[in-house]
């Protein structure tokens, strides 16, 4: 059409297209190029002043921020309150409360009209929630499943407004993995009204909120969190990760006593809900702040360091079985494990409990390799602490190789965590590696060590894992398609055989991408990318 081929005036294109600086056709509500990429949601005008929605969240996320900030120094003074500045205050005498910015009175999200879409029959709730749970392990579902789905089958008006939210955010990722077409055209629908009944409710602080409704709270932003984070929309998901964090913080979940709360008459698994809640957030901030290569919300550096009391996780069995601490071992901090001053070999398995150590060392790889220069005046400082977490990152990555696990879930999450170890290594190795043919081998060596974890599970069985590992392949394969450019123009003559352990690397990893790319935007987005790269070097 005429219309869309004429050039567009200066500042005209939608702010995606800008920010690329690619052709924009100006077409709204979403210009062609967005519409392409499976992304109509994220292209967005602005004109003169007008707010937009990035804004938006950028300044609801500085607001989650400072909040943040106060938790983890509330000595100082107070420099802004966590609410929305177009509503009423809702503080009662002698009552603090804080209240989440909200996206839906910012107009984050379309609004959903009572009938606009319609609820799920018992059938389709049914597919949703059981879909959900087989996938749950990867998607920081911290709760007890038997009790959630307790919860869910209680009527309507005796679930509150809270689980109400944690539900519809529920049925957004039953939606999202389900095999069903139809289920699947509902995504959007179950997006938008997830959002708003999850976002959408203010809290009380602890202590006069019920624990049930801070610990739903919390699971509906880690799940939103993801969520965005797998369909590629990292500022929203951002957003709910730091509400997620204020939340954990605001509520002290990072200094429980587990002793003293059973002592008090809670019972041991609404007290591991509590400390797998905390484990969960501190490992979705530690490892998408170091895939996207920002500080964590939840700081263990410096003058902000966040002292955390809360004790390693279980599994979730024993706090069914009356078991709130292990009779050895989880009594030591996060510094002593990144310190190298642990010994875990006999430590009970937990899912979460690797997945948290696993976050850890990348969250300490991307800090100790950020603080390099060539210049370093306390270098044997430095490659003091690069040999501590070099041989605990080793160490770690031979635990899970060695481990026996006892069902799929197991399984699958030692494979996300050594794909964690993997890229925790490269990122180390990757700042000498221009320099040092050592380290440039032992990135290479470690690339095709994460293909050889994909040994140990069926994809074809799991149709999801956690979503960041579609940017830790991502980083994996272009760090080999270099290498392949690299050995092609080089004046050594290339040997076969290592050109045919990366070339065989490569189709590992990006036919692992190719199966779970139905499930997760960010995975086909990241797989468009390598093919593109792959295709300009003839393999």
């Amino acid at each position: 059409m005429a219309s869309t081929s004429r050039p567009l005036t200066r500042g005209a294109a939608c702010l995606p297209c800008r920010k690329l600086k690619a052709k924009c056709d100006g077409n709204k509500p979403a210009c062609g190029r967005c519409l392409a990429n499976n992304r109509p949601d994220d292209c967005e005008y602005a004109v003169g002043g007008e707010v937009t929605r990035s804004r938006l969240l950028e300044e609801n996320i500085a607001l989650l921020e400072a909040r943040i900030k106060e938790l983890e120094n509330p000595l100082e003074a107070p420099s802004v309150r966590l609410h929305d500045p177009r509503r009423q205050s809702n503080t009662a005498s002698g009552t603090t409360r804080f209240t989440l910015p909200d996206p839906t009175a910012l107009q984050l999200y379309p609004p959903i009209s009572v009938g606009a879409a319609s609820e799920p029959s018992k059938q389709e709730i049914q597919v949703l929630v059981q879909t959900f749970i087989a996938h749950s392990s990867q998607l920081g579902f911290f709760l007890n499943p038997t009790r959630f789905v307790q919860a869910i089958k209680l009527p309507h008006e005796e679930r509150g407004p809270t689980c109400e939210g944690l539900i519809n955010t529920v049925y957004l990722w039953g939606s999202r993995l389900s095999g069903s077409s139809t289920l699947r055209a509902r995504e959007a629908d179950f997006c938008a009204k997830a959002v708003q009944t999850s976002s959408g409710t203010s809290l009380i602080a602890q202590s006069v909120a019920p624990d049930s409704s801070v610990l739903f709270r919390i699971q509906s932003e880690v799940l939103l969190a993801l969520y965005f984070m797998s369909c590629g929309r990292a500022l929203e998901g951002r957003y709910h990760a730091v509400a997620a964090v204020a939340l954990a913080m605001g509520s002290k979940y990072h200094q429980l006593d587990a002793v003293g709360l059973v002592r008090s008459g809670l019972d041991a698994v609404s007290v591991g809900e509590k400390i797998h809640a905390f484990w969960t957030v501190f490992a979705m901030d530690k490892a998408w702040a170091a895939a996207m290569n920002t500080a964590p919300s939840i700081s263990q550096r410096g003058g902000t360091h966040v002292l955390i009391t809360t004790p390693w996780p279980l599994p979730m069995q024993s706090y069914e079985q009356g078991i709130v601490i292990a009779s050895h071992g989880f009594n030591y901090t996060i510094e002593d494990y990144l310190n190298g001053r642990v010994d875990d070999s006999a430590e009970e398995f937990s899912r979460l409990a690797l997945h948290v150590k696993a976050a850890a060392l990348c969250d300490g790889a991307m800090d100790l390799s950020l603080t390099y220069r060539p210049d370093l005046q306390n270098g044997a400082e430095f490659l003091a602490r690069f040999a501590t977490l070099d041989n605990l990152i080793e160490r770690f990555h031979r635990q899970l190789a060695a481990m026996r696990c006892q069902d799929p879930d197991d399984a699958r999450e030692v494979v996300v965590c050594r794909t964690y170890a993997c890229i925790a290594a490269i990122q180390m190795h990757l700042v000498f590696a221009r320099y040092q043919p050592a380290s440039r081998q032992k990135c290479i060596s470690v690339a095709i060590a994460s293909a050889r974890a994909l040994d140990a599970i069926d994809l074809n069985h799991y149709r999801h894992l956690d979503p960041i590992v579609a940017e830790i392949w991502s980083t994996i394969c272009k760090l080999l398609i270099e290498e392949v450019r690299r050995l092609r123009t080089g004046a050594v003559p290339v040997r076969q055989e290592d050109m045919a352990r990366i070339t065989a690397t490569l189709d590992r990893i990006m036919g692992a991408m190719a199966t779970l790319a139905c499930t997760s935007p960010l995975m086909a987005s990241n797989l468009a990318d390598l093919q593109q790269r792959r295709a300009s070097i003839i393999l």
